[in-house]
């Protein structure tokens, strides 16, 4: 999905506070299983919470579908295993104690089976006792209507990248039209990417966790109009 901007993806994103991000979530799992002691991040793309979160867990993995952010994660974090997988179908054939899916990336998946396929693999990766947190993506009830427009723009290290976006809904899906201006030395480049989320229910993400034997509690998520959905394994 973001082959065409993944080499300005963490430039543009560098107003999120990672490292707080990081921090709370680690105590969410501290919390839940004390001895904690591996994590597996789901949609990780390119590493960055991974390379906080290490500091809190002993073994750290990634799993994410798109081969320009994995590279980007694997030059980032180069003892680290990284896996190319689809999250509704991946396996591992190992387990985890936290098992995370952060920045809504389940969002991407298409309808109410294929969230509760994607958050089966993850259960399925979970040791006895393990954590799983999933972001999810804008409340049905909070997408703002009509048609948005959102910018973002950023320059560090030679290179200087803008986003400007036009989003809107249609039905349970949202469509976000993203152009990009990207500047260097050599010269501009113009890119284009088209993402398409979906707006899941509540009773969705609460079905999905229960097909997968587990009772999901909503906390505050890090994302405005945005629920974290967590879960213990029994």
């Amino acid at each position: 999905m973001f082959e065409r901007s993944a080499r300005v993806y963490d430039l543009l994103y560098s107003f999120k506070d990672y490292e707080t991000e990081a921090r709370d979530l680690a105590a969410l799992i501290s919390e839940r299983k004390p001895d904690a002691a591996s994590l597996l991040d789901v949609a990780c793309g390119t590493g960055k919470h991974l390379d906080l979160l290490r500091g809190d867990f002993d073994d750290v993995a990634g799993v994410d579908l798109d081969a320009s952010l994995l590279s980007i994660a694997r030059e980032r974090l180069p003892d680290v295993v990284f896996t190319e997988a689809d999250m509704r179908t991946f396996d591992l054939g190992r387990t985890f104690d936290a098992v995370t899916c952060l920045f809504s990336s389940v969002g991407y998946l298409r309808d109410d089976a294929e969230l509760a396929a994607a958050i089966g693999r993850m259960a399925a990766h979970l040791n006895s006792g393990g954590v799983l947190v999933v972001d999810g993506w804008v409340r049905l009830d909070a997408w703002w209507p009509g048609i948005g427009v959102h910018a973002l723009a950023e320059t560090a290290d030679g290179v200087a990248a803008a986003r400007v976006a036009r989003t809107w809904r249609d039905g349970d899906r949202t469509v976000l039209d993203m152009r990009y201006l990207i500047a260097t030395a050599e010269g501009f480049e113009h890119e284009q990417e088209v993402h398409e989320l979906t707006l899941f229910t509540d009773a969705a993400y609460r079905a999905a966790f229960t097909a997968a034997s587990l009772t999901p509690e909503v906390v505050p998520s890090p994302m405005q109009d945005r629920d974290r959905y967590v879960a213990v394994a029994p």
